[in-house]
């Protein structure tokens, strides 16, 4: 892989990424505000497939970018 494709790459990671946090974000808070129950659980199911979303796509950009591996693991603890 050439350097300019793996920069490409990792900025489209980074920017889904970016659109997965606004939308946990944004969706997270309507869990408690919600007083439908079955509204909560869909709006809960969406948070939680959004989070899986994050995971998989923060593990990506740590597969390919070492320094953002490191830098995450510092910030881990």
């Amino acid at each position: 892989m050439r350097v300019s494709e793996l920069v490409s790459d990792l900025q489209a990671l980074r920017s889904n990424l970016a659109e997965e946090l606004q939308a946990v974000n944004r969706y997270e808070p309507l869990i408690e505000s919600i007083s439908h129950e079955e509204a909560r659980v869909v709006i809960k199911r969406i948070v939680d497939t959004r989070k899986e979303h994050v995971a998989l796509l923060n593990g990506a950009i740590e597969r390919l970018d070492p320094k953002q591996r490191d830098a995450n693991l510092a910030a881990r603890g």
